[in-house]
């Protein structure tokens, strides 16, 4: 194993770190004597995060020497031990004797595939020589057991497909994200913009890719994810049953759905499986960032017990390569569209439920401000009667819980309603 690892690093300061890199507006955190945890699902850029910090070390004057790069996933460490990872420090110091008895920068990632990584990345940490950064596909990285084990020295960066602003530099559409007052012939581009993106999604590899590419890889990216993330890690038996699990979310996202729902289709199709596990997919599901579950604002455990869950999607990309294309899907999509928008962010998230039983999509809690948000979801306000329920579900929402920022969020529609009330089309709210 010892020549492998001296293998992996000789390529990594052969090649250098990767210059085709596209600067993400994430915020990388990083503090003396604690890991950096890079989380998210498969193929959302977790590794280019990891380049774009190193390209801001070199910049700053550091040798690339004292940058230690080891990818798990590399087929060559299949078989490694927790007990062989501190070969990765025996080998930089013999490469480099001179940067290793300085201050250094261990880039590992998906090293949670590794079991028992923990008792290193402490190790590593405490030795106060190595400033440690580590990715993982899986919550696994931000679980109360792992926690316990860093001592509570970690701090967790989660990473997303492309938000709306970062497709448009990605895709050289924009250089500089444009700010209002838009021209016309901004908005018109933005518009556009906001059409493929609708469609495409924002996983970094499928850009500019055919539909037909486009939808194999997306489909693979899902696949893995149940493999590697759920199956293989939980030691899933009933693959069926857990097969549609996902599949009932991905034709109900943004909608709520119950245990008892699918336990109960799953036994008219002869697959017997009980709520528990059902519940236990659904979690793993969430753990591997595939979907995201949203619960309903209230103090009651009971009345939340009784409300189930909505659940979204990890990207709308991910939506339109697994179901037949719908246009009276548009609206979900529009609503899983703002879900992605504020789950960017430090935000606490969830539905309300008015006393007249209307519903608000989202209330939105900023956790550094404390400031409340009520967003409504419509693809169209010329409707009447979509204009009159999405107007009064909200108007009642705010009166109720005293929540003075209220939106509704369209695919088009822009306007200011006599009460405050903003109307805004989905292009302009994805640049706030």
């Amino acid at each position: 194993m010892e020549k492998v690892i001296a293998e992996i690093l000789r390529e990594f300061y052969e090649n250098g770190v990767p210059t085709d890199v596209c600067r993400r507006t994430v915020e990388f955190l990083e503090k003396k004597r604690n890991a950096t945890s890079i989380i998210g699902m498969r193929r959302t850029g977790k590794t280019y995060i990891t380049y774009q910090r190193m390209h801001e070390l070199i910049d700053a004057g550091l040798p690339l020497n004292r940058i230690v790069y080891v990818n798990f996933d590399d087929e060559r460490l299949r078989g490694l031990k927790v007990g062989d990872l501190h070969l990765i420090g025996d080998v930089h110091a013999a490469m480099f004797p001179e940067a290793a008895r300085e201050k250094c920068w261990y880039f590992l990632d998906e090293l949670q595939d590794v079991e028992g990584w923990e008792f290193y990345a402490r190790r590593l940490i405490d030795s106060g020589l190595v400033q440690l950064c580590v990715t993982g596909s899986s919550s696994k990285l931000l679980s109360s057991e792992v926690a316990t084990q860093l001592r509570g020295r970690s701090l967790d960066i989660e990473v997303f497909p492309l938000s709306f602003s970062e497709f448009l530099q990605f895709n050289g559409i924009f250089k500089k994200i444009p700010e209002e007052p838009f021209t016309s012939k901004t908005s018109g581009l933005l518009r556009n913009a906001m059409a493929r993106y609708f469609d495409e999604g924002g996983f970094p590899d499928i850009q500019g890719e055919n539909v037909r590419v486009r939808n194999k890889l997306l489909q693979e990216y899902v696949n893995a994810v149940v493999f590697r993330d759920v199956i293989e890690r939980h030691e899933v038996s009933s693959v069926p049953a857990l097969r549609y699990t996902l599949d009932y979310v991905v034709h109900n996202y943004a909608r709520k759905i119950s245990t008892r729902a699918i336990s109960g289709t799953l036994k008219a199709m002869g697959i017997s499986d009980n709520r528990e596990y059902i519940s236990n997919y659904l979690r793993y599901l969430a753990d591997a960032y595939l979907i995201y579950p949203v619960s309903l604002r209230t103090d009651s455990v009971s009345v939340r017990r009784t409300n189930p869950d909505k659940y979204y999607m990890v990207d709308t990309g991910v939506v339109r390569a697994m179901t037949p294309k719908n246009d009276a899907e548009k609206g979900w999509l529009l609503e899983n569209l703002v879900f992605l928008h504020f789950r960017r962010g430090n935000n606490k998230i969830e539905y309300y439920i008015n006393r007249n039983g209307g519903e608000v999509d989202f209330l939105v809690t900023n956790l550094d401000t404390k400031s409340r948000r009520l967003v409504q979801v419509a693809w169209d306000m010329e409707q009447l009667d979509t204009f009159k329920r999405e107007i009064n579900a909200i108007r009642l929402a705010k009166e109720e819980i005293k929540v003075k920022n209220c939106c509704i969020v369209t695919w088009n529609s822009e306007t200011v309603l006599e009460d405050g009330i903003n109307v805004i089309p989905i292009w302009k709210f994805c640049l706030e």
